[in-house]
């Protein structure tokens, strides 16, 4: 029978299914930073159930939140609520949210917006481990066998196997699903002011792209495998260098649409060939990993970019 962690609040109700999680989260990432810390609730944690630093230096904060019955309103509002308050009190460098279940294309939406909001806001780095990716992470630091008794041990395994396929399935949904992200509000962010700034207006396409792209950076960094990360910033240095090539023939003072037309065009004609890569990484993807490099201000549309586009948020003031 296909289980998710639900099982574990079957067996042992709310408060031991919780209790089971936040052990599988601080279990590993004890494992993974050596000054990781467990936070007791008492009389309250501040928004932090496991500390990776020193509060005296920017830290590094995990949020675990046992919602298994998917993100509504009222999980959204926990989210907001616990990263406002750490955010608000200490120096946090890195802000993770830990959750039992797999994100649906909604939930996506939301995360993506809104993470993006904050970052763009506040410079802190914001990321998702879901459970699949937590067991997997518990296997990779050869800490499974060892944590849970073979009862539980066996339920994860179930837990695990129904995790994956239900991640690959809403992210093969994700990408198949190209004409649903108009209620993303990506407006304030850098890469969409680049492309008005450029007299690029017809906007959907590209938050579509820029979407897919964090949906496989997310799943990426999630995984941690080294030899993904590597291929990604590899790929990430070919549709930099590419996109130098496109820029030094098609510039132009004031419109961009010539210059992305041709970037994208050879995005295409090289996907199969120089960009091709791992599975995690399709052609949206691709194309929206230019829109994170316009996000960082590395790449722009026209000619001199950046002064463009300071000019023209001065002016949208």
């Amino acid at each position: 029978m296909e289980r998710d962690f639900g099982y574990l609040r079957d067996k042992h109700g709310d408060a031991g299914a919780r209790d089971v999680f936040e052990k599988i989260c601080i279990e590993l990432f004890q494992n993974i930073y050596k000054d990781a810390y467990a936070v007791k609730a008492y009389p309250g944690d501040d928004g932090i159930d496991i500390l990776v630093g020193e509060l005296s230096k920017p830290i590094i904060v995990f949020q675990c939140k046992y919602f298994i019955n998917g993100i509504g309103q009222s999980q959204k509002k926990q989210i907001r609520e616990s990263y406002d308050m750490v955010t608000g009190k200490y120096d946090v460098k890195e802000w993770y949210l830990c959750v039992p279940n797999v994100f649906t294309i909604d939930d996506h939406k939301w995360w993506s917006d809104w993470k993006t909001g904050k970052q763009e806001a506040s410079k802190i780095e914001i990321g998702l481990y879901e459970g699949s990716l937590l067991i997997g992470k518990l296997k990779a630091f050869d800490m499974y066998t060892t944590i849970f008794d073979d009862d539980i041990r066996n339920s994860l395994n179930e837990i695990e196997k129904y995790l994956l396929e239900e991640n690959s399935r809403i992210f093969n949904e994700i990408i198949m699903d190209i004409n649903d992200f108009t209620d993303i509000s990506y407006d304030d962010c850098i890469f969409v002011k680049m492309l008005e700034s450029a007299n690029i207006l017809d906007l959907d396409e590209f938050k579509n792209d820029f979407f897919n792209a964090e949906i496989s950076r997310q799943k990426i960094v999630s995984k941690g495998d080294k030899d993904e990360l590597r291929i990604y910033e590899q790929l990430k240095m070919k549709l930099f260098s590419m996109w130098q090539t496109q820029y030094r023939m098609y510039k132009n003072p004031d419109d961009g649409n010539i210059l992305l037309s041709h970037t994208y065009l050879r995005i295409e004609d090289l996907d199969e060939s120089t960009f091709k890569c791992i599975d995690e990484i399709n052609l949206l993807a691709k194309k929206g990993m230019l829109h994170q490099l316009a996000e960082d201000r590395k790449i722009g549309w026209v000619e001199n970019y950046i002064e463009k586009l300071e000019k023209f948020m001065g002016e949208s003031r």
